[in-house]
C-alpha cells in the first residue's frame, strides 16, 4: 500500500470518528438539556401534586362523602362525543322530537344521554351545549328561529319540521 492509500485510509478513519464524536456530542447535549428540563418538570409535579391535594381537601371539608372522580385531561384538548356533522342533525332531530322551545343544555342533555355519555362530565356538557347554540345561531333563520331573551330559546321553523329525518 502506497502513502497515498495510507493517507486516503487514515482520512476515511478520521472522519468517521469525527462523525461519531459529533454524534456523542449531540447526545450528551440533549441528556444536558434534558436534565435541566428534568429538573423544571419535577418542580412543576410537586407543585401539580400539592395543589391537587389542596383543591380535595377544600372540597372534602365542605362535602366529606365527595370521591374524587375527575379524569384527567390534556389543557386544551377536547375531542367532541359527535362524529363531524352529527351534532347538527341530533340536534335538530331533538328539537323536531320534542317540538317546543328548548335551550341549547338541555338539548346537549339530551343528545348526551342518547349516546349513552354520561353528563355529569361538566367539561363536555358545556362543550356540546356551547356547539349546539352555536350552530343554532349560525342557522337562525333558515333552520330555527330563537327567542330575543338572554338565554335564548330554540325551536324549528314551523315549516320546517317535516323536513328534519331521523
Amino acid at each position: 500500500m502506497g502513502t497515498t492509500n495510507v493517507k486516503a485510509g487514515l482520512e476515511n478513519q478520521i472522519a468517521s470518528y469525527m462523525g461519531e464524536l459529533e454524534e456523542i456530542d449531540a447526545t450528551i447535549q440533549m441528556i444536558m438539556d434534558g436534565m435541566d428540563n428534568l429538573k423544571e418538570l419535577q418542580k412543576r409535579r410537586a407543585k401539580l401534586v400539592r395543589l391537587i391535594d389542596g383543591a380535595e381537601q377544600i372540597i372534602t371539608e365542605n362535602h366529606p362523602d365527595w370521591q374524587n372522580k375527575v379524569k384527567p385531561r390534556k389543557k386544551g384538548k377536547w375531542r367532541s362525543p359527535f362524529a363531524n356533522g352529527e351534532l347538527g342533525r341530533r340536534a335538530l332531530e331533538v328539537l323536531r322530537e320534542e317540538d317546543r322551545w328548548m335551550r341549547p343544555r338541555e338539548i346537549a342533555i339530551k343528545m348526551l344521554e342518547a349516546k349513552s355519555i354520561a353528563t355529569d362530565d361538566r367539561v363536555t356538557l358545556d362543550r356540546v351545549t356551547n356547539s349546539v347554540g352555536g350552530y343554532f345561531a349560525k342557522h337562525e333563520g333558515d333552520l330555527v328561529e330563537s327567542t330575543s331573551e338572554y338565554a335564548k330559546k330554540w325551536r324549528l321553523i314551523p315549516d320546517l319540521k317535516a323536513c328534519v329525518k331521523n
